[in-house]
Parts: C-alpha cells; structure tokens; sequence
C-alpha cells in the first residue's frame, strides 16, 4: 500500500468558525449538528468560513462470494443495477443531479462482463471475490491493486477539484465480508450482528458456522489499542485479504486517499461502513474527514455506527444501497453551509444579542 499522510483538523479555522456560527441570529446551539457538521469543514478545508462545496459520487461495484454456495444469481442482479447506472435511470443519479454532482461508477469486481456499458469505468481486478470457506477472498496482488485503484481515484476526484464525496457499491452478497470486517475490528461478537430468523439455523448456529471458516485465518485481533501503526495496518490488510473484497479495498484506499486531499468522505450502508472501520483503523484522523448519512436497521450498521460515535441524520427506512444514503446525506452538508453563509449575524443583522444565557459573551463583537 502507498503511503500517505493524512493531517488534523486546521484548529484556528473551526474556532473562528464557531464564533460565526455563535453568533448567527439564532437561539445559540439550536441548529445542532447542522453547526457541527459546518464547524468540521471549516478544520477539513482550513478555511473558516466554507462555501459552494463541489460535490461528487463514488460508487464501486464487485459481488461476493462467486465459488460459494449461495451464488444463485451469478451477477445477474448487479448487472441489471449497474445497467441503469449506465442508463442514467437511477434514484442516486437523481438526487446528485439536483447537487450537481457528477456520479463515478467503476467494475471492480462483477461476475458479469459489463464492457458494453460504456459509461461504467471497466477497471474489472477478478470477476468477483471469493467465498472465504474456500480460501481468503481476494489475493495479496487483488487487494494491493484494489487499494491503488481507490488511492488513484481519489487523486483524480481531488484534481477535479471535488471537496466532499458521497460512496456508496453495487454488488451481490456482501453481507457476509461485512459483517466479518466489522466485528473483527470492533471486537464484537458475530451473534450480535447476525439477524433472527424464523426458520433455518439459529444465530449461534450460524456464528459458529463463520468462525469454522475464518478462525483458520488468523484474522482476530485481541487488542487493537496495544498494536502499533505497522501492525495495525498489517492487521487489517490481512483482514481485507481474507475477507474484505475487492469493493470493500477499492473504497478503503480511495477513502485514506481522500482524507489525504482534505477531502470529506459521506458513508451509508455496511459495505461503505466497512471500508470505513478499515480506514480508521489504518490511520485515527480519517474520522474526522468521515460523515454518516442514512440509518438503516441492520446490525451491521447500528455496529459500526456505534465504535465510530456517529449518528445518522437521514431516518427514511432506506430499502436500496447504491449510493442513495449517502448522496442524500450531501444535501445535509449542503445545507450547513447556506446556514453558515446564508444567515445573518447578530451585528449584521443589527439585532441586540444575548444578555444573558449560554450567548452571553459568545454573542458580541464584528464577526466575519
């Protein structure tokens, strides 16, 4: 993997920021994480008061599992999604019209040939990972190519001048790959993440069942806290080996890329989530350049969520990935900033601030 150096937050910027947001006519800390999430770009662009943001959307495409025992489909499925991509008919498409943000779908890994789509980026590694009960679901040359791919598409995103991009993937079972990255890194137990079911096994049946195929590999970490940054990144490069695949790469080297560019990064469903446990764990600060979008009631989700100390904004019951989430979460950041630019201060709009309260003394003075 290529090295990178991603730097905090610019402080100086948030704080004169902050002042700004304080003083805006308004209750003090009334719009909440709408201030919050304007105060973090101020740090991620270093300039305190941002505005205009280039949007854009990322999505990586790859199935699952393709020499397991659930391929029924054989990419059927995520062809005919890709396919509207293709045809500009989709849902994302609409939404990032309306944020005039241009959408980048790219093949890193369908079962499905799909190079008679010719506005789908074809940069295909392997038609598909594999099914870990077979063997690990990517190779070590997979899962360096992938990481590079994602690291370039970031420098490309970042030449174009793009500050803040929605990610999002196509795909056919990934669940699986998810949810074994997600509780490897966050230390929970897999009987937590799976769901109940009426009929089949039970959930420990079925947690027992994973562990007979990846327990073998080596994957578990007991402490993550107590290994350095080598091998914390060896750590999770081994994971994305054995059971990350090749959407999963691709948007973690695209994502540390990124947070290298002083770029923000909106993430929705599990598969994105996972990339972003990656990440993080590779190198703290891309925390901070991360935002969450949709919440959706799946496990996995709530899980990663959860060892990240977000909180998702968008409540609508979601029932399609593909980037939707996360596009709709760009219209949050968008409005953060007409908040921060379009309002108002207290001195501008030549209103008597706070006299008493939690303004008092937050609330006074020429404000930029």
């Amino acid at each position: 993997m290529r090295t990178f150096n991603i730097e905090p937050l610019h402080a100086p910027s948030m704080e004169e920021c902050r002042l700004r947001i304080d003083n805006l006519t308004k209750p003090i800390y009334s719009l909440a994480t709408l201030e919050l999430i304007a105060e973090r770009f101020a740090g991620i662009l270093a300039n305190p008061k941002p505005n205009h943001l280039r949007h854009g959307v990322l999505i990586a495409a790859a199935d699952h599992l393709v020499d397991g025992p659930q391929n029924n489909q054989h990419g059927s499925e995520s062809y005919a999604a890709i396919k509207h991509f293709n045809e500009g008919r989709t849902a994302t498409q609409g939404a990032a019209f309306k944020l005039n943000a241009d959408v980048h779908v790219v093949n890193v890994g369908l079962e499905q040939d799909t190079s008679d789509l010719e506005y789908i980026d074809q940069q295909v590694i392997r038609k598909g990972s594999h099914f870990f009960g077979v063997e690990p679901v990517i190779s070590q040359d997979e899962l360096e190519r992938a990481l590079e791919l994602g690291f370039t598409y970031a420098d490309t995103l970042h030449a174009d001048g793009l500050q803040v991009v929605a990610i999002g993937n196509i795909g056919e079972r990934a669940f699986l790959d998810s949810l074994v990255t997600t509780a490897t890194i966050t230390g929970c137990a897999y009987d937590d993440i799976l769901v109940h079911t009426e009929c089949g096994p039970t959930v420990e049946q079925r947690s027992a069942h994973i562990h007979s195929f990846v327990d073998r590999f080596n994957i578990a970490v007991d402490d993550w806290s107590a290994l350095s940054e080598s091998e914390r990144r060896d750590a999770v490069l081994h994971l994305l080996h054995i059971a990350g695949g090749l959407d999963i790469a691709f948007l973690t080297g695209f994502i540390l890329g990124a947070a290298s560019h002083r770029m923000a990064i909106v993430f929705d469903n599990a598969v994105t989530g996972a990339a972003v446990l990656a990440a993080v764990t590779i190198e703290p600060l891309v925390k901070d350049y991360v935002f969450p979008s949709a919440a959706y009631e799946e496990p996995i989700h709530k899980e990663q969520c959860r060892f990240l100390g977000v909180k998702p904004c968008l409540h609508y019951h979601l029932q399609i990935d593909e980037a939707l989430g996360s596009t709709m979460g760009l219209s949050i950041i968008d409005a953060s900033m007409h908040m921060l630019n379009d309002m108002k201060t207290f001195i501008e709009a030549e209103v008597s601030v706070a006299e008493d309260g939690a303004g008092k003394g937050r609330q006074a003075g020429k404000i930029n």
